[in-house]
């Protein structure tokens, strides 16, 4: 369907979008950090489209090809979060966790951030309350010497 195909369209755009902020080159901290709060600026700076994007997911989440749309980018998002994780682990600056199971945790968080930012009327600043989550994460995994 072409609605099916307009959002998987933007959802990889949105994903390219995160990554062109992240340098390989930076420590697997700042990657994640920087990963995380680009996803949920991204969707401040394009809040029309993931508005409908939203509305979409409701209506026509239990479509196959929905569906299959929906999980891919959630594939990427989680194993790429997974991958930043475990490149921690092995520098060092992470201490061991469950990679895979750490990345569906900020990812959860995150949709709450997205889903709040979209239904609710908040009094707070939800990309502070983003950042704050991430940082409490990332500060809860550091290896202390």
């Amino acid at each position: 369907m072409i609605t099916t195909e307009i959002f998987h369209y933007g959802a990889n755009k949105y994903f390219q979008e995160i990554q062109a902020g992240i340098d390989g080159r930076q420590n697997a901290e700042v990657r994640l950090k920087l990963f995380v709060d680009r996803a949920i600026s991204i969707i401040g700076e394009h809040s029309d489209f993931f508005k409908i994007y939203i509305e979409f997911l409701a209506k026509e989440a239990e479509r196959i090809d929905a569906k299959e749309m929906i999980t891919s980018f959630y594939d990427k998002y989680i194993g790429t979060l997974a991958d930043i994780i475990r490149q921690g682990i092995n520098e060092g600056s992470f201490r061991q966790v469950e990679a895979d199971k750490l990345a569906r945790a900020i990812y959860f968080l995150s949709i709450g951030v997205i889903f709040t930012r979209f239904v609710m009327k908040v009094e707070f600043d939800l990309e502070d309350q983003n950042h704050f989550q991430i940082n409490s994460i990332v500060d809860s995994i550091k290896k202390h010497a």
